[in-house]
């Protein structure tokens, strides 16, 4: 009996010298707890990305056995339970990382990040090295500089001072994957002779709220000292993002509709609220599970869509004195359906509002021989660019002179 007590003991397992008493073990315990709490503190400090949702529940995992180690009875059944669901999310998400990878921008550190009033935005100006590269087969799918000015706008070539020609929007008219010769507020510049003012207000990610928000609070007049026109690339899946539903909006502007006119109400998300859902944002297996199922936007989301461009068409006349140019991207019928509009509604509702609507379709049937989307992205190309600057100088050579001569 006695030899066989000593065995017992010999062959005991590493959980079970921790459940010891043995004071010796305590650090050893503890370690287990500490290691995961200091990598959850730091992660925060790298952002988000397609690696930080499997990172923090490995994490969690981790801190879940080192409560098995502490604790005893029940609660360590309990643990023993929530460390299981656990692995099985650790398991999930890796799974459909590596069965479902996606092609991630990469930019250089300190290019963008969180940022008051509009959420995020550059941080500095600098050239910044931005690559993308298909991560299924090894394949560069592009490679180029974005440079951003002491004014923190994407660099264009144009006057230094005089009527100026601001234009905002999303990644589009940022000029994604683009060079700085191939952004379409660059080569309208160049269809000008550079002769006006040319400034790029647009940031990927971004959509009518920054456009609104930025009007109501003035943030860009030092720049705008002799505005003349505002042009403002739009498409609706925008009423996406003023819906506030994709994760990387959670920072924006909110907007709701109060007496049929948009109100500002503070971010999309605030908290532990902002956390979870920026966290899931990342998730492989969120994004293959549950953002198929979200949907189309609703009748009320495009209803708000609509009447925050409205609103800052609005201010850009009552405050600038400049009338406001919609490029406007159509997209497909079976999107718009469950909202009721057509794009054909759209268009029509946003004149009533004010706007003059440019219609950008590009069909690439009608263009044959150029590359309109870059592949493997979905971005214009400088050629599509090209062929939308065009229509907005076809726009500007019939209205120039009846916008000069207003007053300002």
């Amino acid at each position: 009996m006695g030899r066989h007590s000593v065995s017992c003991a010999r062959i005991r397992s590493p959980l079970e010298r921790l459940h010891s008493n043995n004071r010796s073990d305590l650090p050893l315990r503890y370690l287990f707890l500490l290691i995961p709490l200091a990598g959850g503190a730091i992660l925060p400090r790298f952002g988000y990305n397609d690696y930080t949702l499997l990172l923090y529940l490995i994490l969690s995992f981790l801190f879940v056995v080192g409560l098995l180690i502490l604790l005893r009875g029940w609660l360590r059944d309990a643990a023993l339970v929530l460390a299981s669901m656990l692995l099985c999310l650790v398991a999930a998400e890796a799974y459909q990382m590596l069965a479902h990878p996606r092609a991630v921008a990469e930019e250089a550190e300190g290019f963008a990040g969180s940022k008051p009033i509009l959420g995020w935005g550059a941080l500095a100006p600098g050239a910044f090295a931005a690559k993308k590269v298909d991560p299924t087969t090894g394949k560069q799918i592009y490679d180029t500089t974005y440079t951003i000015e002491d004014n923190l706008l994407r660099k264009t070539i144009s006057a230094n001072d005089g009527p100026t020609i601001a234009f905002f929007g999303d990644s589009f008219m940022f000029g994604e994957g683009l060079p700085d010769s191939d952004t379409l507020p660059q080569i309208f510049s160049d269809l000008e002779d550079r002769k006006f003012r040319v400034l790029n207000f647009a940031f990927p990610g971004y959509g009518p709220q920054q456009f609104l928000r930025a009007l109501e609070l003035h943030i860009y007049d030092s720049l705008l000292r002799e505005p003349h026109l505002f042009v403002f690339e739009t498409a609706p899946w925008h009423a996406e993002r003023t819906a506030c539903t994709p994760p990387f909006t959670l920072r924006a502007p909110r907007y709701v509709m109060k007496d049929r006119v948009p109100v500002y109400v503070g971010a999309c998300a605030e908290g532990l609220t902002r956390f979870v859902r920026e966290l899931l944002g990342h998730s492989a297996a969120y994004r293959m599970l549950v953002q198929p199922a979200q949907g189309a936007p609703s009748r009320a989301d495009m209803d708000l869509y609509i009447e925050i461009i409205g609103r800052a068409v609005t201010l850009a006349r009552e405050n600038y004195n400049v009338p406001t140019v919609i490029l406007y991207l159509p997209y497909t019928s079976a999107y718009l359906e469950p909202t009721g509009y057509t794009n054909d509604d759209i268009v029509e509702k946003l004149r009533e509002n004010g706007a003059e609507v440019i219609v950008g379709a590009l069909n690439p049937a009608d263009y044959p021989g150029l590359t309109l989307t870059i592949p493997g992205d979905g971005h214009p190309t400088g050629a599509a660019n090209r062929l939308w600057a065009e229509m907005i100088k076809s726009w500007w050579d019939r209205n120039e002179n009846r916008v000069l001569a207003s007053p300002h």
